[in-house]
C-alpha cells in the first residue's frame, strides 16, 4: 500500500473554489478508480492555536492524503482523461502544489 500526499495552497480569494474542486471533483473521481482505498483532506489549526500547542505551522493550506493498493494503480489513474479533467479545476484555484508518495509500512483501521 502507498500514500499520496498532496500539499495545496489556494490562490488569493480562491479557498472555497479549491475546497470544492478537491472534494466534489478530484476526490469523488478518485474514489471510483481501481486500487483506491481511502482519502482525507487535512487543514491546519489556526496559527494562534498551533503556537499555543508549540506545533509547527504547515507550509500549505491543505493536505490531501490518499491511500492506494499500489503505486502502479495510482499512476494509472493519473493517465486517465478523467484525472486531467478534474485536476484542472484544482490547479486553476491553486497557487502552489507539491506532493510526495510514500510506502505505508503499517496501518490501523484503514
Amino acid at each position: 500500500m502507498i500514500s499520496l500526499n498532496v500539499y495545496l495552497t489556494p490562490k488569493t480569494g480562491k479557498a472555497k473554489e479549491l475546497e470544492s474542486a478537491i472534494r466534489h471533483r478530484w476526490i469523488e473521481a478518485m474514489t471510483e478508480q481501481p486500487g483506491f482505498l481511502s482519502a482525507a483532506v487535512v487543514k491546519p489549526f489556526p496559527d494562534d492555536e498551533l503556537a499555543a500547542l508549540e506545533a509547527t505551522k504547515p507550509q500549505s493550506a491543505y493536505e490531501v492524503v490518499s491511500f492506494w493498493n499500489s503505486e502502479a494503480e495510482r499512476a494509472a489513474w493519473t493517465q486517465r482523461p478523467i484525472h486531467n479533467e478534474v485536476w484542472a479545476h484544482v490547479v486553476n484555484a491553486t497557487e502552489s502544489v507539491t506532493y510526495t508518495v510514500q510506502t505505508v509500512e503499517q496501518s490501523w483501521n484503514l
